[in-house]
């Protein structure tokens, strides 16, 4: 009998981008977008190892088969790119220097050139492949907003906003709400197993106790909500969110609560799906958070990218009706014999009954994090692997 928990769900993927040498490029942020014809746009930030100087590029490809074909367009000179649709119109966010002020280009012939870049917002934004919300007036996607000078510390959100019926080049059709600052971690929830100072069993980290990133928008039952990839004790704490209300009336954001989330230590995208009412989200499930297995020396050795929670090599599915509170659709895709190798950073579109999911993928790559292929993963008639969670419910 198929279990969607243990046979993957899109294990065949096809390889829509690989970068041209692993020891010396990296893919670092990839996105995908659908527009109304079905046409695919893929943009996937090829980044040099040399981080401080290298060559940064923003690769564009296209695919008119549903994925399993694509043709690569001519690149463009950005470090950042989330190419969307709104009002019919294909968008795109860039950023020619990452982390550092809201740019928007747009593409009137399916991407093959597009416009200069109108700096929308100055200041030290940043995002990547989130969800983001439309209302009848306005556009919505939650952003970080970095607060340090020289060095990224994603303590800050913001909402950004945008009036429909303006032009989206227009920087005068853009606001934003007040920025919200991290908050502080209960001590509950850690145990500073990995403090910054003193990971004698892991290669890298992050310099702080609690990071939050990469926040998806979402309208649950007319409300904006923002969910945050919250990274507590160098992911020893794992599968928690950091979530946020917003009221458009009074533009104001505000952080609310933190929540339990499966895979919310690593990157995390959602999928609202308007035709059944519910929400789909892909994240990667972690085995040994803690180390309780005691991986740690080998990891060292092996020059493992950050703790052993930032294991990234089960990417799963998971659907939900409140947007909160979530059930197991089944495993995407997975590396069952190599913690080195990863699908991650998904993000997704609907094609019909079908769920489209792009993957930054390690195969060749020297660890889990930099990425060396873009891969496309099919699942066919999603909606079927959910059972009917309204059913039986006060709401009838």
């Amino acid at each position: 009998m198929f279990n969607p928990n243990i046979d993957p769900l899109a294990q065949d993927f096809v390889i829509a981008a690989q970068v041209p040498d692993t020891d010396l490029y990296f893919f670092h942020d990839p996105n995908l977008a659908r527009l109304e014809n079905g046409t695919l746009i893929l943009a996937a930030p090829q980044w040099r190892r040399e981080r401080s100087n290298g060559e940064r590029i923003l690769r564009i490809l296209r695919s008119e088969t549903g994925g399993e074909k694509w043709e690569e367009l001519n690149a463009l000179p950005f470090e950042e790119g989330t190419p969307f649709l709104l009002d019919g119109q294909l968008l795109m966010f860039v950023q020619s220097k990452t982390h550092r002020n809201f740019q928007i280009v747009s593409s009137d012939d399916q991407g093959n050139t597009w416009s200069k870049p109108s700096t929308i917002l100055k200041g030290p934004f940043w995002n990547i492949s989130t969800s983001f919300v439309t209302k009848p007036g306005a556009f919505y996607w939650a952003m970080d907003h970095d607060s340090s000078v020289g060095e990224v510390d994603y303590r800050g959100k913001v909402m950004v906003r945008m009036e429909r019926g303006k032009s989206p080049l227009d920087p005068g059709a853009w606001s934003i709400s007040n920025i919200v600052q991290n908050p502080q971690v209960p001590t509950s929830l850690t145990r500073e197993l990995f403090p910054p100072d003193d990971r004698p069993h892991i290669f890298g980290g992050w310099k702080s106790p609690f990071v939050w990133l990469e926040p998806n928008t979402v309208d649950v039952n007319g409300h904006i909500r923002v969910f945050a990839r919250s990274i507590i004790d160098e992911k020893a704490t794992s599968n928690i969110a950091a979530v946020l209300d917003y009221e458009p009336s009074g533009n104001r954001l505000t952080f609310t609560q933190f929540t339990s989330w499966p895979g919310g230590q690593c990157k995390f995208f959602i999928v609202q799906d308007h035709a059944q009412d519910m929400y789909w989200m892909l994240s990667n499930l972690v085995t040994n958070s803690q180390d309780l297995l005691g991986w740690g020396s080998r990891m060292r050795e092996t020059r493992y990218s950050g703790g052993p929670g930032n294991e990234r090599r089960w990417l799963f599915l998971h659907y939900s009706i409140d947007c909160l509170n979530w059930f197991p659709a089944g495993c995407v895709a997975r590396w069952p014999n190599n913690i080195h190798r990863s699908f991650m950073y998904p993000s997704a579109v609907i094609d019909n009954d079908d769920l489209v999911i792009l993957s930054r993928t390690s195969r060749d790559a020297a660890d889990q994090h930099d990425a060396d292929l873009c891969t496309i993963h099919r699942v066919t008639n999603f909606r079927s692997l959910a059972m009917d969670l309204k059913a039986g419910s006060l709401g009838g």
